[in-house]
C-alpha cells in the first residue's frame, strides 16, 4: 500500500508541473542551478552567478517578460531529477548531460554544449594519455558519463558524492587522477597550479540541455524555440567569450563546445 501511495505521490508531481500558461501568468520560473560550478554556477557574497546564471535570466526575460522573475533553486546532481519530478522547480539548468536512462524520467531540451570526458592529474606525475593511467585508481563522481566511460574501457574507477570530493581525495592521495566532463575539470588547474589536464577527449561527445518535467511539452517547445533564438543571435558564442573563456584561460577551445554549426539547420 505504501509503495502505491508513493507512485501516487511521483505520478502527481508530473502531472502538475507548472504549464507554460502558469508561469507566464504568476510571471515566476524556478530554475534549479548548481551551488558550486564555476564557471557555469557558483554562489558569491550570498549571489549565484555565472554563465548558467546569465543563461537562466535571459530565458526568463524572453519567455516570462520584461517584468518575469527568476527563482534560482540550488540543486545537486543526486536530487535534481527528484526537485523536477516533485514539482520544486520548473526547468534545470545543471550542466545537466541527455542521457538514455534520465530521458525515461525527464524530457531534455535541445542540446546547448557539447562536453568530453577529461581528466585531471598531478603536475608531478607526468601523465600525458590515458594509457598511462591503466592499472591506476580515476576518481569519477558516481553515475556520470566518466564513470560509464571508463568503466567500459576497463579502467579502475572509485566514486565520489561529487566533484569537489574528487578533488579533495585526488589532493589527498586516495586516487591517481579525477576523471569528469571537460568544462569541469578543466577549471581546476585555473586555481591550482599544481594540478593539470592534459587529456581531454574520452569517450563519444556528450551534451549539456535544459531538463523540463515529463511531457511539459508547451514548455519544452518555448525552450527548443529560445535555443534557436539564442544561437542565431550568437549568445552562447558570446557567453564563451566574455565569461567561460577568460576564466578557463584560453584552455577549452569553443570549438569543441559550442553547437551553432547544429543550429543553422534551423535557418
Amino acid at each position: 500500500m505504501k509503495k502505491i501511495i508513493l507512485s501516487l505521490c511521483v505520478m502527481a508531481g508530473v502531472l502538475f508541473g507548472n504549464s507554460l500558461d502558469e508561469i507566464q501568468k504568476s510571471g515566476v520560473i524556478r530554475v534549479g542551478v548548481l551551488g558550486d560550478e564555476p564557471p557555469f554556477s557558483s554562489v558569491e557574497d550570498g549571489n549565484f552567478v555565472g554563465f548558467d546564471i546569465d543563461f537562466a535570466k535571459r530565458i526568463t526575460k524572453d519567455i516570462v517578460g520584461e517584468n518575469g522573475k527568476v527563482e534560482l533553486i540550488e540543486v545537486t546532481t543526486h536530487n535534481r531529477i527528484e526537485m523536477l519530478q516533485n514539482n520544486k522547480v520548473d526547468l534545470l539548468i545543471a550542466e545537466f548531460i541527455i542521457d538514455p536512462e534520465r530521458e525515461k524520467l525527464v524530457d531534455f531540451s535541445m542540446p546547448y554544449f557539447a562536453v568530453n570526458t577529461g581528466v585531471l592529474t598531478k603536475v608531478e606525475d607526468h601523465y600525458a594519455n590515458i594509457s598511462q593511467l591503466r592499472g591506476k585508481t580515476i576518481l569519477v563522481e558516481t553515475d556520470t558519463e566518466a564513470e560509464k566511460d571508463l568503466r567500459k574501457a576497463g579502467f579502475n574507477t572509485l566514486g565520489c558524492n561529487d566533484m569537489f570530493h574528487c578533488y579533495s581525495e585526488l589532493k589527498a592521495g586516495r586516487g591517481d587522477a579525477f576523471a569528469g566532463a571537460n568544462l569541469i575539470v578543466l577549471a581546476y588547474p585555473i586555481i591550482d597550479k599544481k594540478l593539470e589536464v592534459n587529456i581531454t577527449g574520452i569517450g563519444t561527445s556528450s551534451y549539456y540541455a535544459i531538463g523540463v518535467q515529463k511531457g511539459n511539452k508547451e514548455l519544452l517547445d518555448a525552450l527548443n524555440q529560445e535555443l534557436i533564438t539564442l544561437s542565431k543571435e550568437g549568445f552562447f558564442k558570446k557567453a564563451f567569450e566574455d565569461t567561460l573563456d577568460p576564466f578557463y584561460k584560453g584552455t577549452a577551445d569553443k570549438k569543441y563546445f559550442l553547437l551553432d554549426d547544429i543550429y543553422r539547420i534551423f535557418g
